[in-house]
């Protein structure tokens, strides 16, 4: 269920006009904001720019059938800043997330947009031909990386990232038998 705001519940009920706000978590500490509007959007004291770099957003697609989701963001390959902050450093499993705002008519932003969906990137690809060169950034939703291995592990190194000085599983690996824990 989505809760909205009274003023975005009037907005949707009304004549209303909206745009996405696509906020992207890169590697390095970069943070890229996107939206397809005419003019740059100011929210949450963060702009997104309306730099023309972003061509496209993939409509996801729902069904009944339990199965990861996959979209797409397109963006020009013509300014090489994108291509480059994609392909220089690994950006899979960063997260992305895509707001829809509903604006109003002096083209501010109906507090609060409503997240649709957070995604993680799961590729990069890059087509370059003789009329146009686009980036295409591919994401999956959150559960995309269900399987991989969370939390801490008995190892000594997994002990040291939390408690630096603690020895307790110095001696970890040399155990040779599986250790069943909880229940008898």
């Amino acid at each position: 269920m989505i809760i909205t705001t009274p003023q975005v519940a009037a907005a949707i009920a009304g004549d209303h006009n909206y745009c996405h706000l696509i906020r992207m978590e890169l590697a390095n500490n970069t943070v890229l904001r996107f939206t397809e509007a005419g003019f740059d959007i100011d929210w949450n004291g963060e702009t997104f720019d309306a730099n023309g770099l972003l061509l496209g957003v993939d409509a996801p697609s729902f069904n009944t059938e339990l199965r990861i989701g996959e979209i797409g963001l397109s963006f020009t390959a013509a300014d090489q800043s994108i291509v480059a902050l994609m392909l220089s450093n690994n950006q899979v499993n960063r997260p992305v997330y895509i707001y829809r705002a509903y604006i109003n008519p002096f083209g501010q932003v109906i507090p609060d947009p409503v997240l649709l969906h957070a995604w993680l990137i799961t590729s990069t690809d890059v087509q370059d031909d003789k009329d146009s060169a686009t980036c295409t950034v591919r994401m999956a939703s959150e559960w995309a990386d269900f399987e991989a291995p969370r939390g801490r592990r008995t190892t000594q190194n997994s002990q040291t990232r939390y408690y630096p000085q603690d020895k307790g599983l110095e001696f970890s690996t040399q155990v040779k038998k599986d250790i069943k824990w909880g229940g008898a």
